[in-house]
Order: C-alpha cells, then structure tokens, then sequence
C-alpha cells in the first residue's frame, strides 16, 4: 500500500500457491484521508519494471465525512476507440471514472452546444458516439466535477470499431478518411510484441471495410489489432481479451430471514461439468441498480456482458482481473531476479563488538510456531549473507552465533536489508535497476544474477528505513544485588579485560590506605570509618569472622573471580550491627558463567514471514455496528478472496444485510491452475421475499 506520493504505508509478503494467492490489509486507524494505492508482484516481475505491476487505486476517508464518501472524483480520462479522433468519421469513445459516472454527463463542442450524451455502464465506464468536425474542439462536462477536453481531432486517419460479444468471432469494421482511400493497409494481430495474422485490405471505392475474424485462431489472453500502411506507421491500434475457455459462474439465492441471507454459489466448465476451485468474491451494497447492470443468472447473458465489459476496460488500456496489456511491456535483455522459492532475507554480520565478520559460518536458528530450525549460511567480502526459501507464516524469531570460546564471540549481531519501494512511475532511466538494497548505517548493496551480492552505485532514489546506527555499546553487566539493598558509599568493579588484584582495587579510595603493597603481606586501613574495631569482611553476603586480614581474603578469593567490591561506613555497616562498626567491605564475586554479562538479544531479530490476513467474520467484528449500518453509504456485506467449492463446484455463503438497503453490487472472480477464468459480475435488486 503506497500513499499519493508514492511513498510506502504497509508491506505483506503472500505464498502463491497454484499461481493463485490472497490477502488483506488493515488500515491504520490514524491514517490521513486521501487517495491510496495498492499494488502486488512477483520477485520476478521486477525484471519488468514498475510500469508492469497491477495496481488498484483506493480513496481513504473517515467513517464520519459522508460528504467525502459522496463526492464525485474528477475523470480518469476519455479514450478514442482506436487511439485518435478523426475528423468527419462516426466513432466510439469509452470515458473512465473512478466510481460511478454522473447522469448528466454530455460532450460539447467549442460554442456550447451538446453534441452527444454519455450512456452510463457499472464501474465508472461509459460510452458516446459522436461524429467529430475538422478542427473542432469537444469537452466532457457534468454536475460537480472538473471538464475534461477530449483529444485533439485528426485531420485524417483510420477508425477502427470491434464488437466482441459473439463467443465464436470478432466483428470488425475499419474506416478511412476521403484522401487516404485506395492507401495500402495491413491489419495484424499482435500478442506481447509477435504477430499472429496479418492481412492486407482493400477497401477498393468504399470508405468502410467490415471484416470477421474468427476467435480459434487467437490466442487467449490480451491482444492487439494494429493498422499499418506500408512503410510500418501504426495509425490505430486496439487491444481486447479473448478467453476460449470460460468458467460459468452461477449465483442463486437459498434464503432470507431477519436480513441474514444465504445464497449458493455455481462454477461450472464450458461442457457445463462441476468445477472444483477457489473463488474470490465481494459483495456491496447500492442505493440503486443501473438500467445497464445485469439482473439475470443465466450463463449466457453473463458471458455476455462480461465480454462486453473487458472490451470495454480494454479501450482505456486496462482489461479483467486477471490481466493488464501494457503497450511498452518487453523481456529485458538482462534478467536480473529469478523465481523465488519462498521468501528471502538478507543481512550483514557483526560480532558484538561491532566488527564486521567477512567470510564467515554462521548458524542461523529460527523458532516459528513453537518449532526450532537450523539454516547455515556463509557471509561474504563485506559480512553480507542471505537466507532463501524461507516458509513461515507471521513473525519469526531469529538467533545468529558463529564458533566461539565465550559468548561474546559466539553471538553475532545481524543488520537486516530491505528492499526499496519501487516508484508508481518507473523513471525513463534504462541503466536504473527496479529495486534496490537499502541499510542505513552500513554499506548499500545489491543482489546480481547469480543472486550474490554485489557492489551498485548510490541511487538517487533511496529510500530510508528505520534508522540503524552502528556505535559501541557499553557492556551490559549482570550484577549480584547488595545485601539489603544498601545503597554503598564506594563500588569499585573489576575489569574483565586487565583486571587487578584485592589491594589494587582499592587505590584511589579517600579514607583507605593499602600497606606494603606489593609485598606478600599488604595490609588495608580505612581512617575514616565511623567508630572503632576491625573491619567486617563480607563475602557474597556472608559475614566472615573478625578479624580476617587483607592476606586472608587473598588466600580464600582468586582476584579474577571478583566482579566488584563495595564499601559500607557509617550507618550503612549498621545492618550488620556492631560487627560493621569500624566499616564493611563487601565482596561479590561473579556468576561463574563468563566474564561478564552479554545480552542475547542481540543477536537476535524479528523477522515477518508470509502476511496472516483476517477473515471475513474477524473483520466485520471489529467494526462498529453503527458504521455498518450507516444510511446512505455504501457498505461491505460480505467479502470472501479463498471460497472453495466442492466436488459439485458448489458453495455456499451467507452475509447480513444492512438496512436501507436497496440492491448488491456483485463481483466473483474464479481460476483454476489450468488457466480457466471466469466472472460474474453486476447488480442485483433485493426483495423481503426469497428471490431477486
């Protein structure tokens, strides 16, 4: 999900599994209003650039602002069917809105006058015929939105106008301006840049040429019909969609109590046989159905209207769900991601003293749903290794050790990498690559073909992650608590790295004294103690028995075993009563483990493996009722990306009906693995009785 901008607002990562994956998002509850897009691909999509990723835009607003809900955006756009207006030539335009097209919607010409009206379809599309004059100029305009100038008229040219509806044929009709009669012209077929047909035409002395193509011999999928005259000049191209194999889709209803309604969904081949498959499928609700939106189940009609609809989407250069045509889509003559086999992490190696670990074995172990694995990698030149193939869904914990004597140098700190956000627009750059590594603080890298890591010049277009500064980190001491808590009046820790002996540890001290340091027999005073006696030796909390000489300490406690000494006069040796009169010297010594405490967590991390998105019925929990059943507003009643049939290709759903609620805006999407889709798609009216 990218805000307006560009910039990312929430990242998933989804298992395809047969060539078909599903998700959700959550949006964030203070996230600002406005426009939003979503948008997916593959690690190998990426070798096409951003221009090739299916992307959906989405308008955020508060539950509150109905006005916002209403508001009519401004066009997307209006699109000649074949390209270009031609003067003096009858031809079909398709206009593009992000939601429903207003009903007074007209064209006018450059004195005012309404020259054609825009017949309104389902999901922002409409469409008007109109006959455009020599240098004349034409605007779309309608109640609350901004106009729109529609391209600028051609002197001459060809139109090309295509009926798709029949399942067996293409109907074509080619028209030519006066002076370009008699002209030679070929018409072809092209898929991803290769032609299929192609076919010269002779229009003789008419103006009009009629053409029938039959389907068997296109491809399946999205193509494009191209007019070219002799020397390669395109003069009108138009893209359409083909599916020889359909899947019939059927919805019928079961029953309706209290607004709970049940109905049954139906995917059948085009033998009419059961289909066992995944369906997506989405239901709103409308205050109104359109006198062009489908009402009827049958199998035929629905095919019908659905192949009038992608004609439709593919005049503004979209299509179905399923595929986008994209006129500058190419194989890139260097491919420089490979399929990916499971999700990919990627990261730099430090040991905990911030040094970085090159040509290094390190252990990777990974909990995942109470389940421990191992993974063994290898960093390279720059501490820099990844991890591939990693099938885990949700958060994950990682750990990362190396061969080491003690902890310290076992653990090993990694700096995760992330990708960069690829743009909405893909810069006119051919030397730019379409995603980048990016770890602020260490050096910037890039995966190469071999899917090793190597060196890239700086990108203009960086993108910062959170923050990681590398720095050294005091180490982290895990201390014995003093007795009692005793807040003490000197502490003094031994240095793990040079550490002194018993007598050395308390030089620098006021109001102690060492004697005869150095000698075998050194000896210890503290002048300023509080009262009289001889010092009370305390050793990890036990009190020793008076006196004991600084010798004997010395005797029982090897110095590399102490972790500090503290020292207690005054009222803080009262604890101990009149033993701690002439003052306490505590002694702790350390745990035993290791020379010094060392933080595990550091060398460990989170990492998010394949996103867990909610279902339907955790969703419509946690939104308030009010919402929901807010008049006026369009709503989600039911919402379902994995519905299953079963063996009969039949499923079964069941939703609540918010009230005021008039009529359902229905989309099912279905694929199998085999590459068969289908649709159904429209409005349906409701009733208080069974039935639609």
């Amino acid at each position: 999900m990218l805000d307006a901008s560009g910039n990312l607002v929430q990242r998933q990562r989804h298992k395809i599994e047969d060539g078909l994956s599903y998700g959700s998002f959550k949006i964030p509850k203070k996230i600002a209003e406005g426009e939003y897009y979503l948008r997916a691909y593959t690690q190998w999509l990426l070798n096409y650039g951003p221009e090739s990723f299916p992307i959906k835009n989405v308008r955020i607003v508060s539950p509150k602002a109905r006005g916002a809900i209403q508001k009519i955006p401004n066009m997307v756009g209006a699109f000649p069917e074949g390209g270009h207006l031609i003067a003096n030539l009858n031809q079909r335009v398709v206009v593009q809105f992000p939601k429903d097209i207003p009903e007074d919607l007209k064209v006018y010409d450059s004195d005012g006058r309404v020259v054609a009206n825009v017949t309104p379809y389902k999901k922002g599309l409409g469409t008007f015929f109109i006959r455009p004059g020599t240098q004349e100029t034409y605007t779309l305009k309608g109640t609350g939105i901004e106009a729109l100038q529609l391209p600028e008229v051609q002197n001459e040219g060809y139109t090309l106008q295509l009926s798709n509806l029949k399942a067996e044929e293409l109907l074509l009709r080619i028209a030519s301006s006066k002076n370009l009669k008699g002209s030679s012209l070929f018409l072809s077929g092209v898929v991803d840049g290769v032609s299929f047909f192609e076919q010269k035409l002779d229009f003789a002395d008419k103006n009009t040429l009629d053409i029938r193509i039959p389907k068997k011999n296109i491809p399946a999928g999205v193509s494009q019909l191209q007019l070219k005259d002799e020397f390669g000049k395109i003069w009108a191209e138009r893209f359409f969609y083909n599916q020889d194999k359909t899947l019939k889709i059927r919805l019928k209803p079961l029953d309706w109590k209290n607004r709970k309604a049940r109905y049954s969904v139906t995917v059948l081949d085009e033998n009419d046989l059961p289909v066992k498959t995944t369906l997506s499928v989405g239901l709103r609700t409308k205050s109104y159905i359109a006198a062009t939106d489908s009402k009827s189940n049958t199998s035929d009609t629905n095919r019908r209207n659905q192949r009038y609809w992608d004609d439709l989407l593919a005049v503004t250069g979209e299509s179905s769900h399923f595929l986008s045509p994209n006129k500058d889509l190419e194989t890139p003559s260097i491919l420089r991601y490979s399929f990916q086999k499971g999700l990919d992490f990627y990261g730099q190696a430090y040991d905990l003293n911030q040094a970085l670990l090159a040509k290094t074995k390190i252990q990777v172990l990974i909990w995942a749903q109470n389940e421990v694995f191992a993974e063994e990698v290898t960093t390279n030149t720059d501490g820099l290794f990844k991890l591939t193939g990693l099938d885990y869904e949700g958060a994950i914990k990682m750990a990362f050790r190396t061969k080491g004597a003690t902890s310290k140098t076992k653990l090993v700190r990694v700096i995760p990498y992330e990708m960069e956000t690829p743009p909405l627009t893909d810069p006119k750059s051919e030397l730019r690559m379409p995603e980048e590594l990016i770890q602020v603080g260490a050096q910037q890298s890039s995966k190469g073909p071999d899917g090793d890591f190597q060196p890239m010049a700086a990108s203009e277009n960086v993108v910062s992650l959170n923050e990681i500064i590398l720095e050294k980190k005091q180490d982290h001491k895990k201390l014995t608590p003093s007795v009692y808590s005793i807040k003490p009046s000197v502490v003094r820790y031994q240095d793990p790295d040079k550490p002194k002996t018993i007598p050395q540890l308390f030089l620098g001290i006021p109001g102690v004294q060492i004697a005869n340091l150095g000698d075998l027999y050194p000896t210890i005073n503290l002048f300023k103690a509080t009262g009289a006696g001889s010092i009370l030796w305390v050793l990890d909390g036990l009190p020793l028995i008076q006196p004991t000489s600084l010798v004997q300490i010395m005797n029982i406690v090897n110095y590399n075993d102490i972790e500090r000494i503290e020292l207690l006069t005054g009222s803080q040796g009262a604890i101990y009563g009149a033993r701690g009169a002439g003052g306490v010297i505590a002694i702790y010594t350390k745990d035993g483990n290791e020379n010094g405490f060392v933080d595990r967590k550091e060398a460990q991390l989170q990492y998010e493996g394949y996103h867990e998105s909610v279902t339907f019925d955790t969703y419509i929990q946690g939104v308030s009722k009010k919402i929901r059943q807010a008049s006026g507003q369009t709503s989600t009643v039911y919402w379902n990306p994995v519905l299953k049939t079963n063996e009969q290709g039949e499923a079964i759903i069941s939703f609540e009906i918010p009230k005021d609620s008039s009529a359902l805006d229905i989309e099912i999407w279905g694929a199998t693995p085999d590459g068969k889709r289908g649709t159904f798609q429209g409005s349906q009216s409701l009733r208080q009785e069974i039935g639609i």
